[in-house]
This record gives structure tokens, C-alpha cells and sequence, in this order.
């Protein structure tokens, strides 16, 4: 398999750290079993931790570095947290070989430490040692977004940490035994090590615990809440995206994984639904340098924008299956009123169709809470502003009322007109909606029809209208209105 520079550079430093950890594994052990020292062979103990650690960081980073397959097609990245998250539990079990060793020295005072300047040494070489291991491995890891050498990374800084306390331990023992301190002074000092033992696995603990919980965060997919809002804000101002409906992160090794959905408007073409989710993709990625982006492009009706009354009412009509068009949202000083066209399939009987739209209504209703949703029913095949007639001593409104009760009782498939709502339109002027209720066994098409004969005997009689819609009710039905 032929490797990039990237991945060689990885895996160089995963080599020296592999390296590294043998020798000062080798060195403190020696030094440890020669001047019984709990606190050096306890570092020995985690360094001989550390060198299977640095194997295993070794052999996840060569394995997270195979292509994508059939059967991993997000990589093999996973790998370098399941490293770490082994390296845990290695940790795990060397605190609690520490603490049961350092209380049993402390309570039964066995095991005295041989002071030694060779103690010493080890120390101050293994700090030396794991300061550049450290600097070495950021480096890298955060050049290549490599979580396994940063799971290393942190293991090392914590060695550094660590190697101080037993530092400080065997140099107190060394220089009671030079000054030849004796009493209270001496017994303290005598024990130093073993406490200096206790703070190394109360620092191993922690650093468990944190490269535990970041390895299991990733191993389920637990993207950051931060970046996910800052991506959600960045997407948000892309021109022509009216909402982002969704975000979903994960990581995989080094590769990161983002998948949108947003809205815009149903009416553009397909090219420039391509062009926003090209722009989409290159918004996240200034947010997440390097992501893998998948944009999902949602018309508008299925990502409404707060307090839009139209986009709420496409949403609405979504959700029942049906589609609409010729929203007007009509206001009067007292009330409210929705006024829209419904497309249904045009085969479909239509008491069910009536039903299904009813249902609609009820909804629409609820959301707006306008004095009244009117609706027209078509077969399948612009939000404005009204001022409607409040004043029941308007000549043409009487005109209009008779005309229409009228109409629909001469026509033998009609009848009971009521809701009759009167208004303005700039481009239409003069405008009417009303109820009526017909026949109740037609199809969607034949009640079409006859409204269609309703409408043009009204613009024939009543040549001023500009704008009729007639809402059909079947008889006898006995949801209210």
C-alpha cells in the first residue's frame, strides 16, 4: 500500500514514540529494582504501559491509514479511538496497582527506599526525554488531525507531570539520608516516595478519564455542540439557503463528516440548487478545514421560516398531502381571514378530498389562528394584502349577497350559501369568497365544474369582481364550518 507524506510523517513519529518508551521503560526498571524505589517502579510499571500504548498507537495509525472499502466506507479512522480507549483501561489498572501498593508501604512503613543519585538521574532524564516526545507528537498530530498521536500526546504530557512528583520523592529521601535527619523530619521525608507514588496515580487517573470519555464520544458519534451551531450560523448566511433544517457531525480518525439539510425556495432550478449546495459545503468547511460535506436541498415548504404565514401554510399542506396555491392573507381592522386554492387528484371522491382538506383548515387554523380559513378545491392537473367590506350598508355589497344567494339556489346541484366575505385587492379590486354546499356523491372534477359554472354566471351578472373563490361543502356534512 502505497503511503502519503502525511501518513509516513505519522508514522515516523508513532516509531520514535515506540522508541522512546522502550528505553525509559529499560532505564527506570533497572533503576527501580536497584534502589527499591515504589515511586521509579511505578513509573517503570507506566512506562512499560506506555510502550504498549505507543504499539498500539502504532498499529492504529497504520491501519486508520487503509482506504475507504466496501465495507468501512468512512474509513478505518474508528481504529485510533478504539486504541485509545485500550489505553485507558491500561491506565485504569496501573492506579490501582499504585494506590494498593503506596497504602499498603504507608500503613505497614515496609520497604524502606534505598536513597540514590542514579534515582535522580532516571528522573531528570525521563522528564528530559518525554518533554521532546511531547513537542514531536502535537506536532504531528495536529498538523494531520491524528487523534491517536494526541491521545499519545496527552498520555506523554502526563508522564512529564508525573516524573516531576517521583523526582521531587527520591530527591527528599536521597537528602535525609545526606543530612542525616532523623526523627519526625526523616520518617516524613522517608516516605515521600511512596506519597510522591499516590499524586502519579491520582494524575494517571484523570488523564484516564478524559481520554476515555473523548474516545467514547467519538466512538458514538457525539459531534461538538459549539461547532455544529457555529456551522448552523455560517450555512445560515450562504444567499439563497432560507434555513438549515438539520446538522449531523461524526468523526472518523482524522476525517471529519458533516451532513446538512437545508431549504430554499421550491421554485429554482435544479443548477442552482447545485450551486447552494456547492456553496453550502465550502461555508462548512470554514468552519471544519478538510470535512467530507453532504448537503441535502429541501424545498421551503419543508423548512418554514419563523412567522412566515405562507411558508407555514406549503409546510402545513405538505404534511396532508396536498398542494396550494393563490395564498392571500386578508386583514380588517376587527379580524383576520386565510384565503387559498387546494390541489387534490382529480379521480378522487370528494367527500374524502373534503375531509382531508377540512383536516387541513383545523390545522391551518390552529397555527394562525385567523377568524376563518377559506379554501378552494381543484383537481391537481401570492401572499397580499385585502381590506375587506365591513360596512352592511354598502350598495354593492347588498348587490353581491343577493346575487350570490340567488345563483346558488337556482342551481339544482347547490345550495345554502353563507360565509360571504367581501374585499379589496389592488390588482383586483373588488373581490368575493363565500360557502355553498353540493351534491354530495361527485368526484373532485364534477364539483369542479360546478363551481366553475357558479363563478362564470357571477362574473357574468357581476362584471366588477376581479377575484371569486367558492369554497364547496358536500351536503349534510356535519363538521361546522
Amino acid at each position: 500500500m502505497d503511503l502519503s507524506e502525511a501518513d509516513k510523517e505519522k508514522h515516523r513519529a508513532a516509531w520514535l514514540s515506540v522508541l522512546a518508551a522502550l528505553l525509559l521503560t529499560a532505564v527506570k526498571l533497572a533503576v527501580g529494582l536497584a534502589t527499591n524505589s515504589l515511586g521509579i517502579l511505578s513509573e517503570a510499571l507506566h512506562s512499560g504501559l506506555d510502550l504498549l500504548a505507543a504499539v498500539m498507537t502504532l498499529m492504529a495509525v497504520r491501519i486508520s491509514s487503509r482506504p475507504a472499502d466496501a465495507s468501512h466506507p468512512f474509513g478505518h479512522g474508528k481504529i485510533e479511538n478504539l486504541s485509545a480507549l485500550a489505553e485507558t483501561l491500561l491506565l485504569f489498572a496501573t492506579c490501582f496497582w499504585v494506590v494498593y501498593e503506596g497504602l499498603h508501604r504507608l500503613i505497614e512503613g515496609g520497604s524502606p527506599v534505598e536513597p540514590s543519585i542514579w534515582g535522580m538521574l532516571v528522573m531528570a532524564f525521563s522528564v528530559s526525554l518525554d518533554i521532546n516526545r511531547v513537542r514531536m507528537l502535537r506536532k504531528v498530530a495536529a498538523k494531520h488531525k491524528s487523534q491517536a498521536l494526541e491521545a499519545d500526546a496527552l498520555h506523554f504530557a502526563t508522564d512529564i507531570l508525573s516524573s516531576l512528583v517521583v523526582l521531587v520523592g527520591v530527591s527528599a529521601v536521597w537528602l535525609a539520608d545526606k543530612l542525616a535527619l532523623g526523627g519526625p523530619v526523616a520518617q516524613v521525608l522517608a516516605q515521600a516516595d511512596t506519597v510522591a507514588a499516590l499524586v502519579v496515580a491520582v494524575l494517571i487517573f484523570q488523564a484516564s478519564v478524559r481520554m476515555a470519555r473523548s474516545a467514547i464520544n467519538t466512538l458514538m458519534d457525539s459531534g461538538s455542540a459549539e461547532e455544529q451551531e457555529a456551522i448552523r450560523e455560517r450555512v445560515e448566511r450562504v444567499p439563497g439557503i432560507l434555513a438549515v433544517q438539520r446538522v449531523r457531525q461524526r468523526s472518523s480518525g482524522p476525517n471529519t463528516f458533516v451532513d446538512l439539510v437545508v431549504g430554499v425556495d421550491p421554485q429554482i432550478r435544479v443548477a442552482s440548487g447545485h450551486k447552494l449546495a456547492h456553496d453550502a459545503a465550502q461555508a462548512v468547511e470554514e468552519i471544519v478545514p478538510g470535512a467530507d460535506v453532504t448537503v441535502h436541498i429541501e424545498p421551503l415548504r419543508a423548512c418554514p421560516r419563523d412567522g412566515d404565514p405562507v411558508s407555514i401554510i406549503t409546510q402545513l399542506a405538505s404534511q396532508h398531502g396536498i398542494a396550494v396555491h393563490d395564498i392571500h392573507i386578508m386583514h380588517s381592522p376587527r379580524r383576520k381571514a386565510v384565503e387559498l386554492h387546494v390541489e387534490v387528484p382529480a379521480d378522487e371522491d370528494f367527500r374524502a378530498a373534503h375531509d382531508r382538506v377540512h383536516k387541513f383548515e383545523t390545522h391551518v387554523a390552529a397555527s394562525l389562528k385567523p377568524a376563518s380559513v377559506v379554501t378552494l378545491i381543484e383537481p391537481e392537473g401570492s401572499l397580499a394584502e385585502a381590506q375587506m367590506s365591513e360596512n352592511d350598508d354598502d350598495p354593492l355589497r347588498k348587490t353581491i349577497e343577493e346575487t350570490v344567494n340567488r345563483l346558488v339556489d337556482e342551481d339544482p346541484l347547490t345550495s345554502h350559501p353563507h360565509r360571504i366575505c367581501i374585499y379589496s385587492l389592488p390588482l383586483y379590486g373588488p373581490c368575493l369568497s363565500f360557502h355553498c354546499e353540493v351534491a354530495p356523491h361527485l368526484t373532485v372534477k364534477e364539483v369542479h365544474i360546478v363551481t366553475l359554472r357558479l363563478e362564470r354566471a357571477l362574473r357574468g351578472l357581476l362584471p366588477v369582481l376581479g377575484r371569486i373563490t367558492i369554497h364547496m361543502d358536500p351536503k349534510n356534512d356535519k363538521d361546522e364550518q
